[in-house]
């Protein structure tokens, strides 16, 4: 085997890891959506009975890409990891201001065509990172805004009176 083609294999790795990731986000999806359907009793449990088992079947598929670091590489790894844990407690929190600073977090991973501010101490952190680290962390940030947004569609009411008389 030539050194040439283990980019390819990488690069076919990170994709498998991609669908695998894309297949359990729709299958989660699917779950959730049962939950609103008005579909009868015996039609969800048999619906989230095949989308457990598939998701199952999915996780059974392991594909890992190591990517070699620098100590410092790490540790920037490490911090960005806090961050993005952080926001994940803040949208438990105050769902908007989570979803505020992840659109901060994926800015920063697009510096030459941001979508509104950056977070400069993320960034900061983001830029010491490896090359692939950075393309999963943005990758990541985009899966995790997708989802925000699904489930403010589908969670959110459509019309509310919240005036009480």
């Amino acid at each position: 085997m030539q050194g040439n083609s283990i980019p390819p294999l990488k690069e076919s790795a990170s994709n498998l890891e991609q669908e695998k990731e894309q297949i359990l986000d729709m299958l989660n999806s699917v779950s959730l959506n049962t939950e609103l359907l008005r579909l009868g009793q015996g039609d969800r449990e048999d619906i989230n009975a095949i989308t457990n088992r598939l998701a199952a079947r999915t996780k059974t598929v392991d594909v890992t890409v190591n990517t070699p670091r620098s100590a410092e590489q790490e540790r920037a790894l490490s911090s960005v990891n806090h961050l993005i844990d952080g926001v994940v407690e803040k949208l438990q929190e105050d769902m908007q201001a989570g979803k505020d600073t992840c659109r901060r977090y994926l800015n920063a991973c697009n510096p030459e065509q941001p979508d509104g501010p950056i977070d400069q101490r993320f960034q900061a952190q983001l830029i010491e990172c490896t090359a692939d680290d950075q393309k999963k962390i943005r990758r990541k940030l985009a899966q995790l805004i997708t989802q925000l947004e699904r489930a403010e569609r589908t969670f959110t009411p459509q019309c509310v009176n919240t005036s009480i008389k």
